[in-house]
Parts: C-alpha cells; sequence; structure tokens
C-alpha cells in the first residue's frame, strides 16, 4: 500500500506524512509544476500546468490497494474501478456505494454554476474536521497494516 495525495488542494501534508512514516507507508504527492511541495518526508511527482494532468498521472500510477487522498469525484471515480481505496479531506471513505450520489451532486452544481446561479462551495475546514481527516486516514493504515 502506498498513500498517493492529490497535492494541488489537499491541505495536512506534513501530518499526512508523519502518519504515513508511523505506519511505514511510502508517501507520494502529485501536483503541477505552479506548485512547490515541501518534500522532506514524501515523494513529490509532478506534470505539465493543464486540465486533468494531476488526476491522470494519479490514475495512471495507482495501483489495487494504494489509498489516494482527493476531494475530486471525478478521479475517484476512475480510482475506485482500479480497486483503489478513496479518501475525501473531509475524512469521507469513497466507495462505490457513494460515488454515483458524489457524481450527481457535482453535475447539478456544475449546472448551476453555468446557468449563473450562486452555488455554495464546502465550509472552511474546523480543527476537528481535520482531527477526523487524520483518525480516519490512521483507521485505514491500522487496517491495511492488521492485514499484512
Amino acid at each position: 500500500m502506498r498513500i498517493l495525495v492529490d497535492g494541488d488542494a489537499c491541505p495536512n501534508k506534513s501530518e499526512i506524512a508523519y502518519i504515513a512514516k508511523k505506519y511505514n507507508v511510502h508517501m507520494i504527492v502529485y501536483g503541477d509544476y505552479a506548485h512547490i511541495f515541501q518534500a522532506n518526508d514524501y515523494e513529490v511527482k509532478q506534470t505539465d500546468v493543464g486540465t486533468d494532468h494531476v488526476d491522470m498521472l494519479i490514475v495512471n500510477d495507482a495501483k489495487k490497494n494504494d489509498l489516494v487522498i482527493t476531494q475530486d469525484y471525478g478521479l475517484a471515480s476512475l480510482l475506485l474501478s482500479k480497486k483503489v481505496k478513496v479518501l475525501h479531506i473531509s475524512g469521507m471513505i469513497i466507495d462505490e456505494s457513494r460515488i454515483e450520489g458524489l457524481l450527481m451532486s457535482r453535475y447539478i452544481s456544475s449546472k448551476q454554476r453555468k446557468a449563473n446561479h450562486r452555488v455554495k462551495g464546502p465550509s472552511k475546514r474546523t480543527k476537528e474536521d481535520i482531527h477526523y481527516f487524520l483518525q480516519q486516514l490512521e483507521s485505514i493504515l491500522k487496517q491495511q497494516s492488521i492485514l499484512i
């Protein structure tokens, strides 16, 4: 198992790296060349700037049983077909039972934005949200270490 992080919009990379190191799990952060990452505790893979370049790099690199951290539901749907575990930065585990509803909500929001309707974005992450996300991450890694 590896942790693959969609780095452009993923906060808490240092905390994720700390947990990955604790469980001896390799971590890779993906981003485009427009972003700079502090790569002390993890590997960085970068690609050209452009729509979906980072997502396609992640999809091509991801292997069965890897864990990807992202808030991109389209990327998540592609990864689920490869038997990759997906964790949203909210701490929600994205799986087959949730993905259809998440993609539908993304589609509806997109249609509303195109019609110039204001679509409320996600609320600011609280300390509790961050704590829950990190708990979920650690729980997944604990489960995986038991299975090995």
